[in-house]
């Protein structure tokens, strides 16, 4: 006869339980998050593409998230977005902050298109 002996495992320790349910728990923010910021960050980007004044908050808005050591975002921008963007800057600040991902690689050729963006407000006199 062996000297091991074989058993069933004890229940995980209740600090091992809370950090499952904690990862479980930011899984699913993230999953929410890119389901609201994907569409949105779709629909900023078009916006951004433009030349309005808007289209210029939210080039700042995704330069910020891109590099905001260089591209600080201010805050009171917000408010000279139409309602719909406003939520659309929320639900894409929320999605950047619980990814882990950087913004541009939510899109195709992403890194591109804010170098562009980059180009653009450099540019501009503000």
């Amino acid at each position: 006869m062996s000297q091991y002996r074989v058993h069933t495992p004890e229940p995980r320790s209740r600090l091992s339980q809370a950090l499952a349910q904690v990862m479980n728990e930011t899984r699913q923010r993230q999953l929410e998050a890119e389901k609201e910021g994907l569409p949105a960050l779709e629909h900023l980007i078009r916006v951004a593409e433009g030349h309005s004044g808007q289209s210029h908050h939210l080039r700042r808005l995704l330069l910020g998230l891109y590099n905001g050591y260089r591209w600080p975002f201010e805050m009171q921008r917000l408010r000279g977005l139409d309602p719909d963007l406003q939520e659309g800057a929320l639900a894409v600040i929320q999605m950047a902050t619980y990814s882990g991902h950087e913004i541009h690689t939510f899109i195709e050729g992403g890194d591109a298109l804010l170098k562009r963006f980059w180009e653009i407000e450099e540019g501009n006199d503000e």
